[in-house]
């Protein structure tokens, strides 16, 4: 009941939620035209396709099936699918866990090491990049097509033929197993990628906690300070604030990735201990491969609220991107009708505050330009009384 569960209707509602939510996300960073930080745009909307392809795949591979069926099929004319998700399905898992990758090797140039970062994070440096990993991640899982196949089985005495998925020869052969399924597993896709980013995390957090100590110390508080050095002071308590929520968001996705993927990892290592047939038949071995499978579905998925919770601007062009839809505007103008209300009657908002601020900037000219006629009026009538006396 509980892998009904798993790789049904939550599998179904977590794809279905996600692959919105992550083309949401791809439209924003679309729509974004930052030029300081066009290599993050690339970088992010690359893992997001990944991801929203991954959670595809295992829609195809596990929810439609149960959904349908009741349980994972081997047999009928659905396995014709299998070869093809279960191959592009790995493919798009270790595509992300090399984005990801590639993406915090990148932020830790940009905060460590900044001149190779300027040499290296270009824009078609960076285009190249994920072409390339995305090749990479299609040649390594390639083959995973050879893993299984699909055999007709014929009933000879009622004449009947079943279409059933099986796994070939190369899965079962234990040498194939123990160099790509763990070793070459660990080395690439799992466990040395979660090491080198959990590093990399602890070193870019190190980095943001000595450059705010160093400005402190350069900046110390004085009480004399005009109202100009304060402004400055508060922009940069903000900017160390956005620093060190970025941090924070990095950490978090890290952190899913790691929950996500070193599960994996393990159940590999104990199927190739325990054996092939032996793994399969144990129930809660099973159950673990539902729960694996379960959470690299809701890493997948979950991104957008990382980065709509940590990320201010994230927030503004979301909520820009909801408003350029007529129906979005119309919920967004329900929403704030009572509150745009209360704002004009009871206080001055801020956005009344800066547009009367410039209306006063201008009349303040108009006002320039007027006394400085009349004194010059008033002196041409000085300089003419004399005369008429």
């Amino acid at each position: 009941m509980l892998s009904h569960l798993l790789n049904g209707y939550l599998t179904a509602f977590f794809v279905i939620t996600g692959i919105v939510l992550n083309l949401l996300s791809v439209s924003i960073f679309l729509r974004k035209e930052r030029a300081g930080t066009p290599a993050i745009q690339y970088y992010l909307v690359t893992l997001t396709l990944w991801q929203t392809a991954l959670l595809a795949n295992a829609f195809l591979l596990y929810s439609f099936p149960t959904l349908v069926f009741g349980f994972l099929v081997s047999t009928g004319s659905y396995v014709h699918i299998y070869p093809y998700v279960y191959t592009f399905a790995n493919t798009t898992h270790t595509g992300s866990v090399w984005i990801v990758l590639t993406l915090t090797i990148d932020r830790y140039l940009a905060l460590c090491q900044p001149l190779k970062h300027r040499a290296i994070g270009k824009k078609r440096r960076v285009k190249r990049l994920m072409i390339l990993v995305s090749l990479l991640a299609v040649l390594f899982s390639l083959p995973r097509f050879f893993e299984v196949h699909v055999i007709t089985l014929t009933n000879y005495t009622t004449n009947e033929t079943i279409v059933a998925i099986e796994r070939t020869e190369l899965f079962k052969n234990h040498l194939y197993w123990s160099v790509y399924h763990v070793i070459l597993a660990m080395l690439f896709v799992t466990l040395c990628p979660c090491l080198i980013l959990f590093g990399l995390t602890l070193r870019i957090s190190i980095a943001l906690r000595s450059a705010i100590a160093k400005r402190k110390s350069l900046c110390a508080p004085n009480a004399e300070l005009d109202t100009r050095a304060k402004a400055m002071k508060s922009s940069r308590y903000r900017n160390s604030r956005k620093d060190h929520k970025s941090n924070i968001m990095l950490v978090l996705v890290i952190t899913k990735f790691l929950i996500s993927d070193i599960l994996p990892t393990v159940i590999d290592v104990l199927e190739h201990l325990v054996g092939s047939s032996n793994f399969m038949q144990s129930p809660l071995a099973s159950l673990f491969v539902d729960l694996s499978n379960f959470l690299i579905v809701l890493n997948c998925s979950s991104n957008f609220w990382v980065f709509f919770v940590w990320g201010r601007r994230f927030r503004r062009s979301c909520r820009k991107c909801i408003k350029s839809t007529h129906l979005g505007a119309c919920i967004y103008d329900l929403a704030k009708w009572n509150t745009d209300s209360e704002v004009s009657l009871c206080a001055p908002s801020s956005f009344t505050t800066l547009n009367a601020t410039k209306v006063y900037g201008s009349t303040e000219r108009s006002f320039r330009t007027k006394s400085r006629l009349e004194m010059i009026s008033r002196t041409e009538e000085l300089s003419s009384t004399p005369s008429r006396t």
